[in-house]
């Protein structure tokens, strides 16, 4: 049986764009998912180059927001003897973005930032682990804090979140930088 996503009536990009707010998309995200489900749909082959192509993103952009997109487990890219196929189910079929209160595309885009290179899949990973176990803003601060010893590492960032959280400091005390 079909699955409620896979039915012939169901418009799944009105769905997308429908529920933009809980899917947490980022504006290039949402074009890629819109252009896979379009390229799905009328069976053109998608590949990195035809991605970069359509959108006029550079193919570093492209990978990179595939590999976003993976780790939200919004894609999986099924590779066979004879293609590369680009599934959305976990986009319609997943809740836990919604249960984690959405992965925060900009928390990627701010490490990014700041440690001035492309995030690779592992650090994706860690930052969103770290996303369901402390407050964004102790995120943000433990990223500050490493900026400031010029420690751009995420073992560094996270052995700075362990250490507050073992002093059981809550994000405001370490704002005020009474702590120290």
């Amino acid at each position: 049986m079909k699955k409620w996503y896979e039915q012939t009536y169901v418009n799944r990009r009105d769905w997308i764009l429908d529920h933009l707010e809980q899917l947490g998309l980022s504006p290039q995200e949402t074009i890629m998912v819109l252009l896979i489900d379009f390229m799905n749909e009328n069976r053109i082959p998608i590949t990195i180059e035809s991605l970069h192509t359509k959108t006029g993103q550079s193919t570093e952009e492209v990978n990179e927001v595939i590999s976003l997109l993976c780790a939200k487990k919004y894609l999986e890219i099924r590779a066979s003897a004879r293609k590369v196929t680009f599934l959305l189910n976990g986009l319609f079929e997943s809740d836990a973005p919604r249960e984690a209160g959405v992965l925060d595309s900009s928390l990627f885009d701010l490490f990014e930032s700041v440690f001035k290179r492309p995030l690779t899949q592992k650090d994706m990973e860690q930052i969103t682990e770290w996303s369901h176990l402390y407050d964004k803003r102790l995120i943000i601060l433990a990223l500050r804090e490493a900026g400031m010893y010029q420690v751009l590492k995420l073992p560094y960032v996270d052995k700075i979140l362990r250490d507050w959280t073992v002093k059981g400091l809550s994000p405001e005390e370490i704002e005020k930088g009474d702590w120290r």
